[in-house]
């Protein structure tokens, strides 16, 4: 018999253990990911529940979700971070159970719709979603940048930590940047400051601005979250491997892009909080260029921008040969009709898998 209750601290390594065996994707392209705590990831905001299903006992699976909050025109949504099921117990009904569950929750809330993302090459999911009357709304870009040689950074551009007096600018550039987006909401110099460190492993201390004669024409910040977690590809595309024996020859000769082999796990680094004036891509570009020589230099593998197909970032990365994956949003209107998602604002909290 099928029960579901919330979250308990003795579920958390049996939790793991179902992760390991659920990753993203299909039988040619998934990937997985190596957490220690299954609670982390929610604990980085500040309204979140977790419900685990039980059958006969047993821990079969679980959902998450977390509750936000739009201040300017008072709407709350949810957003689902992930619906797992043992693989030994699916095609009971137990995710779309755990789904449920969410969906209520958002009602009780008030919220106006609920929202998820999905790997595009995970099909299950899509149709599971789809069933549950979930809409493809829109498409975003993870943009991997293997980190494996230095850029040339322009000398035209001061790059530095920020200061404390500059937070007020980097607040009012990134509220520019990203005004009338959707889940966009505007920063105080003071939510900014308390919301970058809420982030284990990013912080001010990780956030950069790029000056053009005094003035700052670009920010980002650098998040390794790897802290949360490492990723590797459980099913790796043929094309990749083909890749990955070509460019270990021609590594005889030069550095070339680093190519993980399946199962082997590797650290990332994510973008985060970008925003740049609009006649300085190149003071962009040269910020990027700068934190990617941090990770050579650290000998990290991977900078990802995750970008809306209409983010002016998209072409200025496009410099960096990326390896682009498409991810989906898919939303369900609860109490109100679904926004306009385009454009869309990325919250990188929402992006560890």
């Amino acid at each position: 018999m099928l029960s579901i209750r919330p979250f308990e601290e003795g579920d958390n390594a049996k939790l793991l253990d179902i992760e390991k065996l659920c990753p993203q994707g299909n039988e040619k392209y998934a990937m997985g990911i190596d957490k220690r705590d299954i609670i982390a990831r929610y604990e980085l905001y500040e309204n979140w529940k977790v419900l685990v299903a039980e059958e006969d006992g047993k821990v079969v699976g679980w959902t998450g979700w977390t509750v936000k909050h739009d201040l300017i025109p008072g709407e709350t949504f949810v957003y689902i971070t992930e619906v797992m099921v043992h693989p030994e117990f699916r095609k009971k009904g137990i995710a779309t159970k755990l789904v449920t569950e969410a969906e209520k929750d958002a009602r009780e809330t008030g919220s106006g719709h609920i929202y998820c993302y999905i790997f595009e090459p995970n099909d299950t999911s899509k149709i599971l979603f789809g069933k549950l009357g979930y809409s493809n709304i829109r498409e975003f870009k993870p943009c991997a940048i293997s980190t494996y040689k230095k850029n040339i950074i322009s000398q035209k551009y001061e790059i530095e930590r920020i200061d404390k007096n500059d937070i007020s600018d980097v607040v009012n550039l990134i509220n520019s940047y990203y005004t009338g987006r959707a889940h966009f909401v505007p920063y105080t110099p003071k939510s900014f400051e308390s919301y970058v460190n809420g982030i284990p492993a990013y912080g001010l201390e990780n956030l950069w601005v790029a000056k053009d004669e005094g003035n700052i024409v670009a920010c980002a910040g650098l998040w390794d979250c790897s802290l949360l977690g490492e990723i590797c590809y459980t099913k790796e595309p043929l094309v990749w491997k083909v890749m990955r024996g070509a460019f270990g020859f021609l590594s005889l000769f030069g550095k070339m892009p680093k190519i993980p082999a399946e199962g082997e796990y590797f650290k990332m680094h994510y973008v985060a909080d970008h925003a740049f004036e609009p006649e300085s891509p190149d003071a962009m570009s040269n910020l990027i260029g700068h934190f990617n020589n941090m990770l050579v230099d650290a000998g990290n593998d991977f900078l990802v921008p995750v970008l809306d197909p209409n983010d002016p970032l998209f072409e200025v990365i496009k410099k960096f040969k990326p390896q682009v994956d498409s991810w989906y949003v898919f939303a369900k209107a609860i109490e109100k009709e679904l926004p306009d998602f385009s454009p869309f604002y990325i919250d990188v909290r929402d992006l560890i898998l």
